[in-house]
């Protein structure tokens, strides 16, 4: 008998970026139609442009060679394209329709690739997941949005935001605490961080794009609708306490979790918490460079995260605990006195957590049994970022122009560091297997089995 060989289907061609581009140029090629503002009289629209390119860019190659196996590579491509496409159709939006198609699609979209392997009931329900999640800040969105273009008769934003201090103080409040919940939303601040830590089902170029563009959203929108949120303080008080609590759950997240994606997933909500706070203060310029240096820093840490598999987490610094009970008492009494002196604003509280934080693993970095040359390493590190964090912010004031006054008193406001450290250095002395609180920050954003005997 004639033997037959058993054919398989081909699977199609790797053309992963031309689906990737196509997608993108679908997206916003007819969004710059409808009046964008234009980058190059925009600063922000520029900055959050040359971002989510370059790091799409970057992705795309990386994607390219990470999805060669999948036979839905594809699909994975037109998808990744709609995300970027959408972010900066969002990014450049002249009027609030395009705003809010934009930031409605690019939720969607990248949904889509939180779920990508159809046949995995997780990322299936991480998917769902998401999708209810990006509901909820979506239709704040676009009430803010509808409720403001009623008010000013109008669709274009700069027509928009020049209505706004003729708005009625409780109808301000009311959208300025809608665009909250939006951010909040997209920016994975508790209560709405589960559907950060549940995208770990995707691809790992999927999370590294998510934090360049797409999770950064509610520090955008809140720099885009500023003169809305400065007319507000209620609203900015909302702000200001969520930014710290989600710093702090965040940061105790990433102390617990022992799979570096969700690890880095918690770092993410409490580095989403310290933009929303620098926007709830009005320093606008920290938030929109907190949103270029994280998104570059994450989507590297993304990418190779691939690296650490099998490799054990080092332990919370014995120090660090010592370190920031050392380091708080002097940060408050440098602050207080530049605040006496003038030299010190309350929108300054971001530069000066980040002083605390680097002043305090500089202290643990020297406690170590190490070489002489491995401390002036770490320390000229450390130095060398400080100098690059301070340019970069420079740069962003440059762009953005002088930060906008705070809503509480500089002497309320100088004891947040202190708030801050002091739950820092809590969690960090109480980061062991046991207390009640541990269990919760481990499980966060854990979806629940799908079937008896099913792993999770």
């Amino acid at each position: 008998m004639p033997q037959h060989a058993i054919s398989t289907p081909a699977a199609p061609a790797n053309r992963l970026p031309l689906h990737a581009a196509l997608a993108m140029a679908a997206v916003f090629g007819p969004a710059l139609a409808f009046g964008p503002i234009g980058a190059g009289r925009d600063p922000l629209a520029l900055v959050m442009v040359a971002l989510t390119g370059f790091v799409a860019l970057i992705v795309t190659g990386f994607a390219t060679r990470y999805m060669r196996a999948d036979r839905a590579r594809n699909r994975f491509g037109r998808d990744l394209g709609l995300v970027v496409g959408c972010v900066l159709a969002t990014v450049t939006a002249g009027n609030v329709v395009v705003l809010a198609l934009g930031w409605i699609g690019s939720g969607q979209a990248l949904a889509r690739l939180i779920g990508h392997d159809r046949n995995w009931a997780q990322a299936r329900a991480a998917a769902r997941l998401a999708r209810l999640t990006f509901a909820v800040g979506d239709a704040a969105l676009v009430l803010a949005l509808a409720g403001l273009a009623w008010f000013a008769h109008s669709l274009r934003i700069e027509a928009v935001l020049a209505a706004v201090p003729a708005l009625p103080p409780l109808a301000a409040t009311a959208l300025a605490l809608l665009l909250v919940l939006a951010a909040a939303v997209r920016c994975a601040l508790p209560p709405f961080s589960g559907w950060l830590a549940g995208s770990m089902t995707a691809p790992t170029p999927v999370s590294a794009l998510m934090h360049a563009g797409l999770v950064n959203g509610g520090g955008f929108v809140l720099i885009r609708l500023a003169p809305l949120f400065e007319a507000a303080p209620a609203a900015r008080l909302v702000a200001l306490a969520l930014g710290l609590a989600a710093a702090l759950i965040g940061l105790g997240v990433m102390l617990v979790r022992p799979d570096i994606k969700r690890s880095l997933a918690g770092s993410t909500t409490s580095q989403m918490g310290f933009m929303i706070l620098s926007c709830a203060l009005g320093a606008y310029g920290a938030a929109l460079w907190h949103i270029v240096a994280h998104g570059l820093f994450k989507a590297w840490l993304f990418l190779g995260s691939g690296s650490s598999i099998g490799i054990t987490r080092a332990p919370v610094e014995p120090a660090l605990p010592r370190a920031i009970a050392l380091v708080a008492p002097l940060m408050l009494a440098g602050t207080l006195a530049g605040l006496l002196l003038g030299w010190v604003h309350a929108a300054d509280l971001p530069l000066l957590l980040a002083l605390a934080t680097a002043l305090a693993l500089a202290i643990t970095i020297v406690a170590r049994p190490i070489d002489a040359r491995g401390r002036l390493l770490a320390l000229a590190g450390l130095a060398l970022l400080g100098v690059g964090q301070a340019m970069g912010l420079a740069l962003m004031h440059v762009a953005l122009g002088a930060d906008h006054a705070a809503p509480l008193p500089a002497g309320v406001i100088v004891l947040l560091p202190l708030v801050f450290l002091a739950g820092w250095a809590w969690q960090a002395r109480r980061a062991a297997p046991g207390p009640r609180i541990y269990v919760h920050l481990l499980n966060a954003g854990t979806l629940p089995r799908f079937a008896t005997g099913e792993a999770a």
